[in-house]
């Protein structure tokens, strides 16, 4: 399967599950005020916001089994971006 149709695939997945998430969040706001009704939110904001990293994952494991080094590389340094980003943005 080529790796664009794999991307789009988890893309979509993804979507669709925050989508979902965070319509029974809303819906379980306005129509009952449930007390877990924000975790669903946040459950489907936390998907929304783990589908591109997700992708770039998923790239470096298909571009790592193909051996295409360069790529394998392109893509640990993106995650590396990623988890430098997250962890200083909990220190300030």
């Amino acid at each position: 399967m080529p790796i664009e149709l794999i991307l789009a695939r988890l893309l979509r997945i993804g979507s669709i599950i925050a989508a979902i998430l965070l319509a029974i969040g809303i819906a379980a706001t306005l129509l009952t005020g449930a007390a877990y009704a924000p975790r669903f939110i946040t459950a489907g904001l936390v998907v929304l916001l783990a589908t591109p990293i997700m992708r770039v994952l998923v790239a470096g494991l298909v571009f790592f089994r193909e051996r295409d080094w360069l790529f394998t590389l392109f893509c640990l340094v993106v995650l590396c971006s990623l988890a430098a980003g997250v962890l200083l943005g909990q220190v300030g």
